[in-house]
């Protein structure tokens, strides 16, 4: 029993709109009019009724991470497993439930201080997912939204949390030199759920203030990235990795400050994984070419 995929992300905003027009006009996701009851923003990638909403707040940073069970049964067992670890777990309500368009949620925190809920059953989808800027389509489906990387100095612990009462799995261990002078090495953990993607959560042995290192819209084609990036360039924002392509998930991506800071990968031709036919990889350098970072730490 395991995660099915990553379903959605919350996040805190000093500004949500200046949130809403980077997503909708560089990004190309399809905003979900009308105001709601939370006063949330809602954006849309595909046939679910969000992927990332973003409310107003005193920072900019995570909130949530909703990490989807294919059925009750499995939604509960996790719970189970999580109590067993020792984590707070708290159930979701009815206005919660709706508000995420869910059946049923509940809320927890990784070992390294991230927040994060699970959930079954979504609910309200609709096949009319139009992106404003002309993005065909985002690569999700039952690969789900994405993926994330997340802050956990404490690796190996969050690392065993995430395996333990999650079910998540090892794709890669990436070591890489230190980001400064005298700092320790840089190591990104790649786990991946019950799906083909490459990977569905990163590790990351550093600490950043936003609580996020980055996260990812995939889009169909190279012309899509490319595209995205002139929008980027035009807008003049800052770019957190220049464009490039990884080694082990294969992805061609370029990364760019979101508001406040926060990391947002945009990219294409992700690597789709049999993990009847994979045999975890130990990685000591984390691109084929380009990918130059700007430091976040």
């Amino acid at each position: 029993m395991t995660v099915s995929s990553l379903g959605y992300i919350g996040l805190v905003s000093q500004d949500v709109g200046q949130w809403a027009s980077f997503a909708v006009e560089i990004i190309g996701l399809m905003p979900v009019n009308g105001d709601q009851p939370d006063g949330r923003a809602l954006f849309r990638i595909d046939n679910h009724p969000y992927r990332l909403s973003v409310e107003s707040g005193d920072r900019d940073g995570l909130l949530t991470v909703g990490w989807e069970f294919a059925n009750e049964s499995e939604f509960a067992a996790a719970i189970v497993r999580l109590e067993a670890a020792g984590a707070k777990v708290t159930p979701g309500d009815k206005q919660g439930a709706a508000q995420r368009y869910v059946t049923q949620y509940a809320a927890s925190v990784d070992p390294a201080g991230n927040p994060f809920e699970i959930f079954y059953g979504r609910t309200d989808c609709v096949d009319d997912f139009v992106s404003p800027v002309g993005v065909s389509h985002f690569i999700t489906g039952d690969m789900g939204m994405g993926h994330l990387v997340v802050p956990a100095p404490n690796m190996d612990e969050t690392r065993a949390f995430y395996q333990q009462t999650l079910g998540l799995a090892d794709s890669d261990d990436l070591r890489l030199p230190p980001p400064a002078e005298g700092a320790p090495d840089q190591r990104i953990l790649f786990l991946h759920a019950d799906n083909p993607r490459h990977h569905s959560l990163g590790l990351y042995n550093f600490p950043v203030p936003t609580g996020i290192i980055h996260m990812i819209f995939e889009m169909p084609e190279i012309d899509d990235v490319g595209l995205c990036l002139d929008r980027v360039n035009a807008a003049g924002l800052p770019l957190l990795g220049t464009l490039g392509r990884h080694c082990n998930d294969q992805m061609l991506s370029f990364y760019v400050f979101g508001p406040g800071g926060i990391g947002v990968e945009i990219g294409c031709g992700g690597l789709q994984v049999d993990w009847q036919n994979f045999t975890p990889t130990v990685s000591t350098v984390g691109d084929v070419w380009g990918h130059v970072y700007t430091p976040v730490v």
